[in-house]
C-alpha cells in the first residue's frame, strides 16, 4: 500500500497522528493500513449501553466497527491532547465532539487509548471513555428524574432504556 510506504520511516508518535487523523476523517483504509492483520480493538464498556463496546479482532473486525461508528456519528471536532510512547507501548489522550446522526444530539467525548505496536504496526488498541454519557446521547439510557436521584432507595442517577 502506498500509505505504508510513506509511513514506514515514521516514528510511533507520528504513526499515531496519521492513524488518529484517519479516524477523525472516517478514512478506514488509511487507519487499518497502520494495523497488524491480527490487530485487536477493544472499546471498554457495556454493549447494552454502547453497541460499539467489546473486542474486535483483525482488520475485518476493525473495519466493521469503524464503518458502523462513522455511519452513526459525525466527527465535528477532534483534538489529541497528549501522546506518550515508551518502547512499543503508547498512550493517547484525546477529545472529540460527535453528533449522533439519528437524533442530532452532540456529545463532547474524552478518551484515553492504550496502544501496543508490533513490527512497526498497531497490534492492539484499548479505548477508555465515558460510556454513560455516550448511552445518554444515543438514547440507550436516560438521566433519572431529580426525585429519583434524591430518593434514599436510589443509588444510581442513570436509567437504562
Amino acid at each position: 500500500m502506498v500509505l505504508q510506504l510513506v509511513t514506514d520511516e515514521l516514528g510511533f508518535e507520528q504513526k499515531l497522528k496519521v492513524a488518529y487523523s484517519a479516524w477523525a476523517r472516517g478514512d478506514t483504509l488509511a487507519l487499518v493500513a497502520q494495523c497488524c492483520e491480527d490487530c485487536e480493538f477493544t472499546l471498554v464498556g457495556n454493549a447494552v449501553l454502547n453497541p460499539h463496546a467489546g473486542l474486535r479482532v483483525g482488520i475485518a473486525g476493525l473495519t466493521e466497527v469503524l464503518a458502523h461508528f462513522h455511519r452513526m456519528f459525525e466527527v465535528r471536532e477532534f483534538l489529541i491532547e497528549k501522546i506518550v510512547v515508551k518502547g512499543e507501548d503508547a498512550f493517547v489522550h484525546w477529545h472529540s465532539s460527535l453528533m449522533f446522526r439519528p437524533n442530532g444530539r452532540v456529545i463532547d467525548s474524552e478518551r484515553c487509548d492504550l496502544i501496543r505496536f508490533r513490527g512497526g504496526l498497531i497490534q492492539s488498541i484499548k479505548c477508555f471513555y465515558d460510556s454513560a454519557s455516550m448511552a445518554i446521547t444515543t438514547g440507550r439510557a436516560q438521566v433519572a428524574s431529580a426525585d429519583a436521584r434524591t430518593s434514599p432507595s436510589s443509588s444510581v442517577g442513570l436509567k437504562v432504556s
